[in-house]
């Protein structure tokens, strides 16, 4: 009996933190899929990794570290698709790095977008050419959040359907 309250108050627990860490993926109050991973973590090693196997753990890990650093890049990418210029990402970047200082996630998004514009800017004297890069980068930004949004409700969802089959089983 005490195996089961303690197997049931595991999984919701971990569930709980989960889903507090794909609200953070949205709304960067919590680590986002940080969190998820380390929810999962802390339930396979307290399991024994009997329900979440070392595979499927290593395999977990390797998506959810891809997928995290999906803001790193694809503002980078979705700016050089658009035309941006190296100066323009490296303005990009340190406005970002600026405006997180300021105001957190809107003053990096808000730094990244006035970095980038200054930048290309500078490099060409055209604001529609300038424009055009910035937005390229921000829509970087929102396909990054995307993917990360994707891979913790993907995470939560193998975790649920893992412990509950396998609960199912026993």
């Amino acid at each position: 009996m005490l195996s089961f309250f303690f197997e049931s108050l595991t999984f919701g627990l971990t569930v709980a933190f989960m889903l507090l860490g794909v609200v953070g993926v949205v709304v960067p109050l919590f680590p986002g899929l940080l969190l998820v991973w380390l929810s999962l973590t802390v339930y396979a090693v307290l399991d024994g990794f009997t329900v979440i196997s070392g595979w499927l753990f290593l395999g977990l890990t390797v998506f959810a570290l891809v997928t995290s650093t999906a803001d790193l890049w694809l503002p980078l990418l979705g700016a050089k698709v658009t035309g941006a210029s190296r100066r323009g990402m490296v303005y990009g970047t340190v406005g970002a790095l600026l405006g997180f200082l300021v105001l957190n996630l809107v003053g990096a998004v808000v730094g990244y977008a006035a970095g980038v514009v200054v930048g290309e800017y500078q490099l060409h004297q055209d604001w529609q050419k300038a424009m055009k890069a910035s937005l390229g980068g921000l829509a970087g930004i929102g396909l990054s959040t995307l993917i990360q949004l994707g891979a913790a409700i993907l995470i939560v969802t193998i975790f649920v359907w893992r412990v509950l089959s396998f609960a199912g089983a026993g």
